[in-house]
């Protein structure tokens, strides 16, 4: 998986004050650690992190480019946030060893137009667009892509179900559902049931009255 680089400055710890300047700045304030590792103090832009923090990116692997050097990889280990303002004031980054299995989100693409839904009508929806998975730096795919153009209608496809590459782990939910592709008339049974639901239920009390 390729890592997305984050320029950082490293910095000398310094008093709340300083830190306060820092973040009017428009820098946060951050620290970088891992095993074998002294925790180094660092700061980041404040714009080049809310990319990083995107809907779908929290678990993005990094590559720390701190005072002009690269080679520092890192995820996102914890943040803090202004009780009030809700804007982030320190962030944690954990250095990722290359040995280490290591929890990121992967987006999910599902590819072609279903025989379900082309030939026999039926209704596509995918539920989940991103999974976690678990896995060395190294073997985590940019994309989980699946060709689904072969499925039928009444179909359920939970995680369990993906052919992952070779030294990824399901870090997900095993039954989180992927997508599913359900008939009309399926939809249409389920509608009519649950329209007669009240109408049963209502029927034994008019009876006893």
């Amino acid at each position: 998986m390729e890592l997305t680089t984050l320029k950082a400055t490293s910095r000398v710890l310094v008093a709340n004050r300083d830190n306060a300047r820092l973040r009017k700045a428009g820098q946060i304030p951050a620290v970088y650690y891992g095993k074998g590792m002294e925790a180094l103090n660092i700061t980041v832009s404040d714009i080049d992190l809310r990319k990083v923090l995107a809907p779908g990116k929290r678990y993005t692997l990094l590559d720390l480019e701190i005072d002009g050097k690269a080679g520092n990889s890192a995820v996102i280990y914890n943040y803090q946030k202004d009780a009030i303002s809700q804007k982030i004031i320190h962030i944690d980054f954990l250095k990722i060893a290359e040995d280490s299995m290591v929890k990121v989100r992967v987006p999910v693409k599902l590819s072609g137009l279903p025989i379900g839904v082309k030939a026999q009508g039926g209704l596509f929806s995918q539920e989940t667009r991103y999974l976690m998975l678990a896995a060395k730096p190294a073997c985590i795919p940019t994309i989980l892509d699946m060709d689904i153009s072969e499925f039928g209608t009444n179909i359920t496809f939970y995680a369990k179900d993906f052919k992952l590459p070779e030294g990824v782990e399901l870090a997900s939910g095993p039954r989180t559902v992927i997508f599913t592709i359900t008939s009309k008339s399926k939809k249409k049974d389920d509608a009519a049931d649950a329209a007669a639901a009240p109408a049963a239920a209502a029927a034994p009390a008019a009876e006893a009255k």
